[in-house]
């Protein structure tokens, strides 16, 4: 490489640099094309590409582009006065998307489905209270027959828990460690006088450790060897009763001992529309359909006793070899958005499973992640 062209890549790599560190506190398309003289075909290229490697996040409701996790553990290794910084809770916390508490469920369903995210923060005064995931929406829908339609039932009958919060000058061990403590998959991230000052999940706590790893660990080392499966022909409410009954995400659909599919909680939620909730979100209420749903949960007649496995399941499941470095079963996790990945072996065939919170118990964590030593 010329030194013109390296000039070049290094000044481009300078104006991510500083378009990521603008964005830490959120800015507008506009102000980056004015901040930085650039064209509008230039800013349109610049942001696809910063949007599609997971370096900016567009916020939908504020209109305004955030550096993502990912973004930020790209500034922190790109800096070269501080080299071998440790990342804090809030260096790699997004901002949290809110509901106040009088809000509905059906509220949460369509905010998840609509901006494809998976939880909502429930607020009460302008403070947050809990955490609603779409798991929990899920096993909701399938767990007991309600006796509202969706949009009577509201946020604050989901603040049962105490919130787990963490302090903004922890560390990502301590993230961890709460995380796996409690059972939980985010954390709020609060300030000294405990305000909210953004979310951290289990997903950015993995891209911190799938890019700072040092200790190789092989997959199968640390998979979960105990596979929930059912045949492509199963119906879902069988999917439904292992995910209740187990407490797990996902369910992967086998065939001739291979992995052909995998259906986890958030493949549910639109199938509601078929369960009952329709358009207006609404579950029977006649006493009888109520009292026959109880007596048989997981066995529903009409439509419902149709829809199979096959039919909601991810098809050709992304996969990862028994002897894959948990680092890079990390980052394919985080580059498809996915929690979970069958393991095969060499013939091909389901072995075992690998989710982020088997990667999160393995870690071999040094004192000074801590705080300690």
């Amino acid at each position: 490489m010329n030194k013109q062209s390296l000039d070049k890549l290094r000044g481009y790599d300078a104006l991510i640099n500083e378009i990521l560190k603008i964005a830490t506190k959120g800015v507008t398309k506009k102000q980056i094309m004015d901040d930085f003289s650039l064209s509008r075909p230039q800013l349109r290229r610049l942001t696809a590409e910063l949007l599609s490697k997971d370096l900016l996040r567009y916020h939908q409701s504020l209109g305004l582009l955030m550096t993502s996790a990912k973004g930020n553990i790209y500034l922190k290794k790109n800096a070269v006065e501080i080299p071998s910084v440790l990342l804090k809770p809030t260096d790699i916390a997004r901002e949290t998307i809110t509901l106040d508490s009088g809000r509905t469920l059906l509220d949460a369903r369509t905010f998840m489905l609509r901006y494809n995210i998976s939880r909502i923060a429930i607020s009460r005064n302008g403070k947050t209270v809990g955490i609603i995931t779409e798991k929990d929406i899920a096993r909701y829908l399938y767990d007991n027959p309600p006796m509202k339609r969706l949009s009577e039932v509201a946020l604050k009958e989901f603040v049962r828990k105490k919130l787990i919060t963490v302090n903004e000058n922890s560390s990502i061990g301590i993230c961890s460690m709460l995380m796996l403590k409690h059972g939980i998959s985010s954390l709020i991230v609060v300030d000294k006088e405990g305000k909210d000052k953004g979310i951290i999940t289990k997903t950015d706590v993995i891209e911190y450790y799938a890019y700072h790893q040092t200790v190789r660990i092989l997959v199968h080392e640390c998979m979960s060897k105990k596979v929930h499966s059912v045949a492509p022909d199963e119906t879902i409410h069988m999917i439904a009763m292992l995910m209740t009954t187990y407490n797990i995400s996902r369910v992967v659909v086998e065939k001739n001992k291979k992995p052909i599919g995998i259906v986890t909680a958030r493949d549910f939620l639109p199938v509601s529309l078929i369960h009952g909730t329709g358009s207006l979100g609404y579950w029977t209420t006649r006493a009888d359909m109520i009292l026959a749903k109880r007596h048989q949960r997981f066995i529903p007649s009409g439509m419902i006793g149709v829809v199979l496995a096959q039919d909601i399941m991810t098809s050709s499941p992304v996969t990862v070899s028994m002897n894959t470095d948990t680092a890079e079963a990390a980052r394919v996790m985080i580059r498809n958005r996915i929690s979970g990945l069958p393991v095969i072996n060499k013939k091909g065939y389901l072995i075992g499973i690998i989710t982020k919170t088997d990667i999160l118990k393995n870690q071999i964590v040094t004192p000074i992640d801590f705080g300690i030593g």
